[in-house]
């Protein structure tokens, strides 16, 4: 099973405790998770470009990342794995729809979409496949369409070791892959740990 996000993962849940003051008087207190608060950045960021819009969040792993995208036209999960989906299904099939997909090709006709998002998820697969991303987002995008993504690189080292991520990109290398198809509108970057998230908004030529 692949890396994925998870509600009951315990490393993004936030814990409390008590702490005594005086030392008889309980205080509660709570320690926030740096995971938990960075993915739920991550989709607030995400969030403001997918109003009103037809989106596909690839990969969507088990749909909790993909619930978190609000107002949309349509929105569609897509990731490789069938049991992801059908967790994904189970638990918020309501309002989207998912579907096992792969990030080389695509499931979708030309400029069928508006928004493509990619969250942390192109470091997860090679470095082929990832080209190939981005070439089929741009394909399905309809003119001026965003692509947004984000990926992890570690600051301390040339890898992080999470044995899930196939290529740690750095910023530069991002941006040359996606200037092959896009225009780049936006790049942020924010750090959890020895990480650092890059983040891109880019629109299709």
């Amino acid at each position: 099973m692949s890396e994925r996000a998870h509600p009951d993962d315990s490393g993004f849940q936030d814990h409390w405790s008590i702490r005594w003051r005086r030392g008889f008087v309980p205080w509660p207190t709570v320690t926030r998770s740096p995971y938990r608060a960075a993915f739920f950045g991550r989709y607030r960021w995400a969030s403001q470009y997918c109003k009103d819009k037809d989106v596909l969040d690839i990969p969507c792993g088990m749909g909790w990342g993909t619930s978190l995208i609000k107002g949309c036209r349509t929105l569609h999960g897509m990731d490789v794995a069938q049991d992801a989906i059908d967790e994904a299904t189970e638990r918020y099939g309501r309002r989207i729809h998912f579907q096992v997909g792969d990030m080389a090709k695509l499931e979708f006709e030309d400029e069928n979409l508006d928004v493509v998002v990619c969250l942390e998820g192109i470091e997860h697969v090679p470095e082929a496949v990832g080209n190939a991303f981005l070439a089929e987002s741009a394909r399905v995008l309809r003119p001026q369409g965003t692509l947004l993504v984000s990926s992890p690189h570690c600051r301390t080292q040339e890898h992080s070791g999470n044995p899930f991520h196939l290529k740690e990109y750095k910023p530069e290398e991002l941006t040359g892959m996606l200037n092959a198809h896009f225009t780049i509108a936006e790049t942020m970057a924010r750090d959890v740990d020895n990480l650092t998230i890059s983040y891109f908004r880019a629109v299709r030529r």
